[in-house]
């Protein structure tokens, strides 16, 4: 990953987290976790099938052929695995993160999860760092359609 990318996650991190856990009064729901959970398995799914989408296409042979201007000691290709497992990882630990939030939290009459208020702060950020790296992603993805499109004229 770009340091720039991992710059901005770490201090988007840091925002929500500080803004959830000082300024924010969160009650999260066992039907709010369950949706987080869908969520983050549902981002996983995108992550893999993106993956054998880009396994055999164009685009990732133009990515192998091209070196990262930004990180000269590797490949364009070698930048996307780091994000595609970077992602992949963050979200794999973001679901076990909550469903051990969940497992080792109260549940109250009103049907609303005693969780401290860290742990809730941290869930937010979880969640809102997952939106982040499906957005970097995302923009790949575009990129790889417009050149899936192009003619092969304007590939050379």
């Amino acid at each position: 990953m770009y340091n720039n990318h991992k710059s901005i996650l770490f201090i988007i991190g840091l925002l929500i987290f500080g803004t959830t856990y000082f300024l924010a009064e969160i009650n999260i729901s066992e039907s709010m976790i369950q949706n987080f959970i869908t969520f983050l398995s549902i981002t996983f799914g995108f992550y893999m099938t993106s993956l054998s989408v880009l396994y055999n296409s164009k685009y990732i042979k133009k990515l192998y052929d091209e070196i990262d201007s930004k990180k000269p000691t590797q490949r364009k290709i070698h930048t996307l695995k780091s994000y595609f497992k970077n992602s992949a990882y963050w979200t794999l630990f973001s679901i076990a993160f909550i469903m051990t939030c969940s497992l080792f939290s109260s549940i109250n009459q009103n049907n609303i999860l005693d969780l401290y208020t860290f742990f809730e702060a941290l869930i937010i950020m979880i969640i809102s760092l997952n939106f982040i790296f499906m957005f970097l992603l995302f923009r790949i993805f575009l990129d790889g359609l417009i050149y899936e499109a192009m003619p092969n004229k304007e590939k050379s």
